[in-house]
């Protein structure tokens, strides 16, 4: 999660003297790109996991105990929704002349308040090239008081957040401020509503016949395999079992609390 990459590298040490030298090796050996920040180039928009899938596996969780024609359906008729919901609310932002998505302008405000104590040396106007200092942070002794170098030609800067987010941080709009540039040109186009609204635009969903206006199907004929049909009861769990589970058999008994006898609690104690 580190965005720089002279933090990540000092993290990495860390790890070599505190943990094993094979788990250090081992990382080295894995392609930085696919699982750090400061090495992504920007690929992850500064999204830590995978919170697309997860947040629309929240939508449809309701269908998981359904029978599978139920299910196919309501994923289908969610998707409809969903589709709708979202680009009817993009283009009343855009209405409204909000030009980004709510989480990127939340994001932007809180750097443009910290970006007021920077200050600006301007080394080349004419290539985009700019020094910032950062204050002391007086709460923290290991923030602030840093120094970077912003490149507008380039949309970049060596705290690589702008690079990471495609949002302009508080150095970048320290030097907009300067320069009496408008920051928003330097956010990424995919925290615009124009590109929610393309994409939840681009794809036109059309209604399901009536199962009587169905092409007659010619085709094998699937059907579940009996042996594997579930019995009655509940289902066998086949999790594997862990260092967790054994712990949990090993614990001592249950003592109750009023009388110190084991085997139940005070709730169920006779006395």
């Amino acid at each position: 999660m580190e965005y720089q990459k002279k933090k990540f590298k000092a993290k990495l040490t860390r790890l070599k003297r505190f943990a094993n030298e094979h788990i250090y090796e081992e990382l080295n050996l894995l392609n930085k790109k696919q699982w750090t920040f400061a090495y992504d180039g920007g690929r992850r928009y500064g999204i830590e996991t995978t919170n697309c899938s997860e947040s629309f596996n929240g939508v449809v969780k309701e269908a998981r105990h359904l029978p599978i024609m139920a299910t196919v359906m309501f994923t289908f008729y969610k998707c409809v929704e969903y589709f709708d919901d979202r680009l009817v609310k993009s283009m009343d932002k855009k209405a409204k002349w909000n030009h980004f998505s709510l989480y990127a302008k939340k994001k932007y405000d809180h750097w443009r308040k910290n970006a007021v104590g920077h200050d600006v040396i301007v080394f080349n106007r004419a290539a985009g090239l700019f020094e910032v200092h950062t204050p002391i942070n007086r709460t923290s002794p290991y923030k602030g008081n840093n120094k970077h170098t912003v490149d507008l030609t380039n949309k970049t800067c060596t705290c690589n957040k702008i690079q990471l987010w495609k949002i302009p941080y508080s150095h970048v709009i320290a030097v907009c401020n300067k320069m009496h540039i408008d920051p928003l040109d330097y956010f990424g186009k995919y925290w615009t509503v124009d590109t929610t609204i393309a994409m939840y635009g681009s794809l036109s969903f059309k209604p399901l016949p009536d199962q009587a206006y169905w092409p007659p199907y010619d085709g094998p004929r699937i059907l579940p395999d009996k042996e594997r049909l579930r019995g009655r009861g509940c289902p066998k769990v086949n999790r594997i079992r862990n260092e967790m589970d054994d712990l949990i058999e090993h614990q001592p008994p249950q003592t109750c609390s009023k009388c110190g006898q084991q085997g139940h609690n005070k709730r169920r104690c006779g006395k």
